[in-house]
């Protein structure tokens, strides 16, 4: 369940000033015109709320302001320029939403995340900043405000808390409680689940961090982050997240650019819903269950996501169908990235090694992390549809699962 979402920071209470600036006509051409008071930024929120223009304004830095005029569709001014009434306002009324193009930082709240091991998450805040995408001069913006209207605040923190919401559930599904901790949680949203983008591209995510999670009692300790009064989003690139552990030994890869199978349905498919650029893509349906893995040169986001889940499942006719994205330059890369996603516990991977020129793809798995129950139904890494779109993605004629020893 989606707790809810809320911007961070005071929110804006002055009237009209808060996008546009109230100019003051000098009374005669020899007189200075006069110096427009300060008025208050747009702070944290996405819009304003929409005034009748009724006097000469002009629109203020870090805002766009969307023109709704009477059976016409919405026009867009941008900073420096001027709103000027007509002559009969209130004939032909004219409202003005100001919409903010600079950074917002939003709280999302969700509850009860299940892990992979079925434990429940009581809840999970994390912080995404979020700003306005200028693509097209803001041809984005234009057109949800001719679908939703001076609503468009209310449509757009939807998107962000259903969007966010479904990445967070998928990125706990895909872990066990143990494998879970603040670090990990913040790498898994980052590297694959929290979509960059939301509401089909109107708002790019420019930054997040996991601020709080209450965990089971006999699971890892909450630690609540202390709110301020401005709270700062550290940068991605100076936040303190630890990354998985590599494996120890050397991974052999081939050489050359990888020669993966590229399916041509499903890049079709592919295409229609999903903006990342496929390298290669197989899918098979083994048993009562379906996979597709796909290599790209970035992770799709969580609507992007639920989106080809939905069309491949639809045409492999297993409405659970595991969707396999990974961003990787090398084999040994591809299958790190698909071990993490199909496994519960992904550091059991050892080594990957191309043995044969090229013909035996070998992974070494570590048994010892699993049960002594797990141990003795033998060597198992994913489900059997897993393990054959990863063989039909890949050139070797073979790929073989091995037990390893950590030591090498």
């Amino acid at each position: 369940m989606v707790k809810g979402v809320s911007v961070v920071g005071k929110l804006w209470t002055s009237l009209f000033g808060r996008v546009v600036t109230d100019r003051q006509l000098p009374m005669s051409p020899s007189e200075p015109e006069t110096a427009a008071a300060d008025e208050p930024a747009l702070g944290m929120k996405l819009t304003g709320e929409p005034h009748p223009l009724d006097r000469m304004v002009t629109v203020q830095p870090n805002t766009v302001a969307v023109l709704f005029e009477q059976d016409n569709v919405p026009r867009l001014k941008f900073p420096g320029e001027y709103l000027t009434p007509g002559l009969l306002p209130s004939l032909r009324p004219v409202r003005v939403l100001a919409v903010n193009t600079a950074p917002v930082e939003l709280d999302v709240t969700v509850d009860h995340l299940v892990t992979m091991d079925g434990r429940d998450i009581e809840r999970c805040t994390v912080r995404v900043t979020v700003q306005l995408s200028d693509r097209d001069r803001y041809g984005s913006l234009a057109d949800l405000a001719a679908e939703h209207g001076t609503d468009l605040e209310t449509f757009l923190l939807q998107r962000v808390e259903t969007e966010v919401a479904t990445g967070m559930h998928a990125a706990v599904k895909m872990n066990r409680l143990a494998d879970l901790r603040r670090p990990t949680v913040q790498q898994e949203l980052a590297e694959q689940w929290l979509p960059r983008s939301f509401a089909n591209g109107a708002l790019l995510r420019r930054d997040f961090n996991v601020r709080e999670i209450t965990w089971p009692k006999d699971g890892p300790i909450s630690v609540p982050i202390p709110q301020t009064k401005s709270p700062r989003v550290i940068p991605a690139a100076t936040s303190a997240v630890r990354p998985l552990p590599a494996p120890t030994p050397a991974v052999a890869s081939r050489r050359g650019p990888m020669e993966l199978t590229m399916d041509a349905r499903l890049r079709r498919m592919w295409r229609q819903y999903a903006e990342p650029e496929l390298r290669g893509i197989a899918g098979v349906k083994a048993g009562n269950s379906a996979t597709v893995v796909a290599v790209v040169n970035r992770e799709p986001g969580a609507y992007e996501g639920s989106r080809l889940r939905e069309t491949f499942g639809d045409y492999f006719e297993d409405r659970n169908l595991h969707l396999v994205a990974a961003v990787a330059d090398s084999y040994g890369d591809l299958v790190r990235a698909w071990f993490k996603q199909v496994d519960g516990s992904p550091g059991r991977l050892v080594w990957v090694r191309s043995l044969e020129d090229d013909s035996v793809l070998r992974i070494g798995v570590d048994q010892a992390l699993r049960s002594t129950e797990e141990r003795a139904r033998g060597l198992s890494v994913g489900s059997q549809s897993d393990r054959e779109a990863l063989r039909r993605l890949v050139p070797h004629e073979r790929v073989e699962f091995v037990a390893a020893d950590t030591t090498g």
